[in-house]
């Protein structure tokens, strides 16, 4: 039997008995689970990666294990594929042809676009989808979106508390997924995290544009506005938290803003247009009489 005995899911919640984990993809969150991991008490073995540099760059940073090959599953209790979702499949298909599953261990990705179809007809094992819904930085980064962030979890019956356990044990909070429209919920994402940073870089740079505040003074009146309007979404609501010009139904203002930006920064035309059509159906919601709703459509479809 590959591995020893079969793994039994009260090992999870033992912590006298060490989880095995191996990482399939030694990048950002391949390091940063492997790091929550091992202070939460797991026995990380290591990663295992197609570039043998970055592979081993990963064990230097964390310290952590050392590289590993594909058949080295065998050890683990748990395996994570913290791999691009265009490498997922091979990365698993790799993974079987190099040894046979360990009985009874959980194979995980982190993927938000795929489901559990990748580890389709792999007999024995435990399949489950852990997808951090935070931003994952660089290992240097300064700040740590993932603690208490949502941690969502698809899986099959015997995996569930396997993946609401290893959430907590990685400051997640384990939310409970279920299998949907993968692709629609990955879009969802990519507009809630890189979205908004594309929003607060097209922003600050054109509050520096504008001469009134410049360096990083202009980062700092973005980041107000968005942590206000988020901390104001989060208590009430969009529908009660918008604010500002499309909120009033002021044409007049809109218009403006559209010249300034067309004058001194093209680029963030497409997203002020893009951002107030969406701040324009919450105003109507919100009550925004029909002819200043009418009014402000008129501007923006004036691009």
């Amino acid at each position: 039997m590959p591995g020893g005995v079969a793994f039994r899911a009260e090992s999870l919640y033992d912590r006298r008995v060490p989880l095995r984990v191996l990482i399939f993809g030694p990048g950002r969150v391949g390091v940063a689970f492997a790091r929550r991991l091992r202070a939460a008490g797991c026995d990380v073995l290591g990663f295992v990666g197609r570039d043998a540099v970055r592979t081993r760059a990963a064990v230097d940073a964390t310290g952590i294990g050392a590289p590993c090959g594909a058949g080295d599953h065998a050890r683990a209790h748990v395996v994570v594929f913290a791999v691009g979702d265009s490498d997922l499949a091979g990365a698993v298909a790799g993974a079987v042809a190099a040894a046979p599953p360990r009985p009874c261990s959980l194979w995980l990705h982190t993927s938000g676009r795929h489901g559990l179809e990748v580890f389709a007809g792999i007999p024995g094992i435990r399949r489950g989808a852990l997808h951090p819904a935070a931003p994952v930085p660089v290992p240097a980064a300064t700040v740590d979106p993932l603690t208490g962030a949502a941690g969502v979890c698809v899986g099959d019956v015997r995996s569930m508390r396997l993946l609401h356990g290893l959430c907590r044990r990685l400051g997640l909070t384990p939310v409970a997924g279920h299998g949907g429209d993968r692709s629609l919920y990955h879009a969802a994402c990519a507009l809630a995290a890189n979205g908004l940073t594309g929003l607060f870089a097209a922003a600050a740079d054109a509050v520096r544009a504008s001469g009134v505040v410049g360096g990083a003074d202009a980062d700092a009146v973005v980041l107000g506005l968005m942590r206000g309007a988020l901390a104001a979404c989060a208590a009430d609501g969009p529908v009660a938290a918008l604010t500002g010009a499309v909120r009033r139904g002021d044409a007049a203002a809109v218009a403006a803003h559209l010249r300034a930006l067309r004058a001194q920064q093209q680029a963030a035309v497409p997203v002020y247009l893009a951002t107030a059509g969406a701040a324009l159906a919450l105003a109507r919601t919100a009550g925004l009489p029909p002819d200043a709703a009418a009014a402000v459509a008129a501007v923006l479809a004036g691009g």
